[in-house]
């Protein structure tokens, strides 16, 4: 799991032959200002899903991992907790749902490791990282636009 602010993530470029393209995607002003939605970047393996919503008590969540793909999450406006925990030390809830790719964990015996997450910032989340994303980042549930860019593990590129 990394968090960075979206300024300094071209620092993580080399982590994925993708990256540099989705952050180049990212800063771009006009991409992040696209209607909610899946855009696709990069034909099966980069894909942008522009969203908006408003936060909710972390208990009210699920964490999740995926095979598939690296979830890159940058917050737009607003700000949201995301809780963080290793996918193999959970408890498998809902099996892995291959067309989704997405398995659901059961709550850990111990608690998360809670990440708050603002405007500007991006939590990236490998297939190891189990994560719960659109936390209250305080007492209050707050309005938040993001994207999240799912990143091919093992991309195509031709």
């Amino acid at each position: 799991m990394i968090l960075t602010p979206l300024t300094d993530a071209a620092r993580y470029a080399r982590l994925h032959p993708l990256f540099s393209q989705a952050f180049a995607w990212c800063a771009d002003a006009a991409h992040l200002a696209l209607p909610l939605g899946s855009h696709i970047i990069v034909p099966d393996d980069l894909v942008a899903i522009i969203s908006e919503g408003h936060t909710a008590a972390g208990s009210t969540k699920r964490l999740e991992s995926h095979r598939r793909c690296i979830d890159l999450q940058l917050v737009l406006s607003g700000s949201e907790c995301m809780e963080w925990a290793p996918a193999d030390d959970l408890r498998v809830a809902e099996i892995y749902d291959q067309q989704r790719d997405l398995t659901f964990h059961a709550e850990p015996p111990l608690s998360t490791s809670r990440i708050l997450v603002q405007a500007g910032q991006m939590a990236i989340f490998w297939p190891e990282d189990a994560h719960k994303p659109g936390c209250n980042p305080g007492p209050d549930s707050v309005a938040v636009r993001k994207v999240i860019i799912k990143v091919a593990v093992k991309p195509r590129l031709n």
